[in-house]
């Protein structure tokens, strides 16, 4: 990481000379006929690509269907869901406020929001950073269902989401943990919205649709009808639901691959031409900066600025992804090869053939000619500091590791079963027996374990449990738990005690997951583990009432079982 990062500051003076390479007609042809054999073979309902090489749109083109009732077909100027690539609009517009002397990344969130002020847990401190917001590191809550629930008028409420996450507690210190933040970037948008005098809305029209020709691109989901130029979006052959949320920054935006291809090249323009299509060279640049290298709990990915980053035959990509209400996206631009691609779909089993495609096409342009990167390899373990030990891991489920006397593990989950494990490299074990790629790993921060899943590591941690000896305080606490809300999404929960793990555990009503927690302070549990929806505080301080995910519930009898 410390290489990249390095050799990224010494290039932001570096003259890109480009190369004449570009994709052949065999290459494109290549390509898309291995976007027509996805659709064919996963039945995926429609695909939109968009390619620029050399300040050139290369391939802009769409394939299989829009709406499989009417039969429209996809274009390039197909409208879909562009997810969370919508995050990189934000990173870009917080950079354009830093380059008018507005903010600076390290000032603190309170001082452009003085009404967010959230709880802060016992020997936590409480800060905030604007950069923190753009690199998933703020302590935020991520499980929050407030901002995803329906909403007409996705501007206005954007406006109370600082007062609606000052009623959570910060799950974390700023900088310690990664945890994947919708909460955070939305409450960034909500920061160039106050800092700018204009609603997120209108600054997106003002400073990249209209500036960038971005006709097509839209801040959310319009109230009524989808807009006869949006494709509808599945889940196989269902039909997903679709509204606007109050998130609207971290995963809003709607757009078409003519529009995603002017964002990118006026990206490309203003890092390698100085155009200030979008901002300043030197202050586009920062967006490859690796920003977690001091986040121990952070996996093996390398976090810039709102974009993520990963490295190519010596060439370096920023990249992101999005996926929402059965909508999959996937962007990779490589500065040095003046290249970018964007890969969409409407059907949700497309998400594997949408980033499989981007990065199959952004390898085969970064294999014509090495590039000026150093490759780095992810540093092995201590192994005389970490070591996989036995015992009761908890984060998004439980996972249980066992070691018989001769010194081989086992593990047991509910995704795969009981399986053995096989070492295969410094403190690295293979999950056997099963038809994907698994790997268990020690973490260096914590008595812990990592999960990497077809060798990409989603910085989700299963911590060690913490049992909890059940007190007559603790028992007066358990029981079902009622949402003080017609929240279509989360439902009802509870909180029992599992004898077998000597553990306090909440259990979804209406979803069936099982979150088990810790005492962290008076009348106050935190979920265990570390990453994406993990670390939620449920405070219980009122008699008779939970708060937390942004929602008050209250206690009564649980409901009678039915047949």
């Amino acid at each position: 990481m410390k290489k990249i990062a390095l050799l990224s500051t010494f290039l932001a003076g570096f003259t890109v000379i480009h190369s004449a390479l570009a994709l052949t007609q065999p290459e494109l042809n290549q390509i898309t006929q291995q976007i027509e054999n996805r659709l064919s073979e996963e039945k995926i309902t429609g695909i939109s690509i968009a390619v620029v090489k050399d300040n050139t749109p290369i391939l802009l083109e769409g394939f299989g269907f829009a709406n499989t009732q009417t039969q429209q077909p996809v274009t390039s100027d197909t409208q879909f869901r562009i997810a969370s690539i919508s995050k990189t609009f934000v990173t870009l517009a917080v950079l354009k406020l830093v380059n008018e002397g507005k903010l600076s990344l390290d000032d603190s969130v309170y001082k452009y929001l003085p009404d967010f002020r959230p709880k802060v847990l016992p020997n936590n401190n409480g800060k905030i950073t604007v950069r923190d917001l753009l690199t998933h590191q703020s302590g935020i809550p991520s499980g929050w269902y407030r901002g995803d629930e329906p909403t007409t008028t996705p501007d206005q409420d954007l406006d109370l989401l600082a007062a609606l996450l000052s009623d959570e507690y910060l799950v974390w210190d700023r900088g310690t943990i990664s945890a994947y933040n919708n909460n955070a970037f939305a409450l960034a948008g909500l920061l160039v919205s106050r800092v700018s005098g204009q609603s997120w809305q209108a600054y997106l029209q003002s400073e990249f649709f209209a500036p960038l020709g971005m006709d097509s691109t839209l801040s959310h989901l319009p109230n009524g009808p989808l807009p006869t130029k949006m494709a509808e979006s599945y889940s196989g052959t269902q039909i997903e639901p679709k509204y606007a949320a109050l998130t609207t920054p971290a995963g809003g935006m709607i757009s078409t691959g003519n529009d995603m291809a002017r964002y990118m090249q006026a990206i490309l323009d203003s890092w390698n031409y100085n155009s200030h299509a979008i901002l300043p060279a030197s202050l586009i640049k920062t967006v490859r900066d690796v920003q977690n290298e001091h986040v121990k709990l952070d996996g093996d990915h390398q976090m810039g600025l709102g974009f993520f980053i990963e490295p190519f035959n010596g060439h370096i990509a920023i990249n992101h992804d999005g996926s929402y209400q059965g909508y999959e996206s996937s962007m990779y631009i490589v500065p040095e090869l003046n290249f970018g691609v964007f890969v969409t779909t409407n059907n949700r089993v497309g998400a594997s053939a949408v980033e499989d495609i981007a990065k199959a096409v952004t390898s085969m342009v970064a294999q014509q000619a090495p590039g000026p990167f150093e490759h780095t390899s992810t540093p092995q373990l201590d192994e005389s500091r970490k070591t996989l030990e036995a015992g009761v891991y908890v984060g998004t489920s439980s996972v249980f590791i066992e070691q018989n006397p001769s010194g081989e593990f086992s593990v047991f989950s509910e995704g795969f079963g009981y399986k053995p494990l096989k070492k295969v490299a410094a403190q690295t074990y293979q999950v056997q027996g099963i038809d994907y790629d698994i790997k268990i790993k020690p973490t260096e921060a914590i008595e812990g374990v990592r999960f990497l899943y077809d060798g990409k590591d989603y910085a989700h941690v299963f911590s060690k449990l913490v049992t909890t000896q059940l007190t007559p305080e603790l028992e007066q606490l358990l029981g079902y738990y009622q949402i003080q809300s017609d929240n279509p999404i989360l439902g009802d929960l509870i909180l029992e005690y599992a004898p077998e793990l000597q553990a306090l555990v909440l259990v979804s009503v209406k979803h069936g997951f099982t979150r088990t927690v810790k005492v962290v302070g008076d009348n106050l549990l935190q979920v265990q583990g570390y990453g994406r929806g993990i670390g939620t505080v449920f405070d219980f301080s009122q008699p008779g009432k939970l708060n937390g995910l942004g929602y008050q519930f209250k206690k009564v009898p649980a409901p009678i079982a039915t047949k």
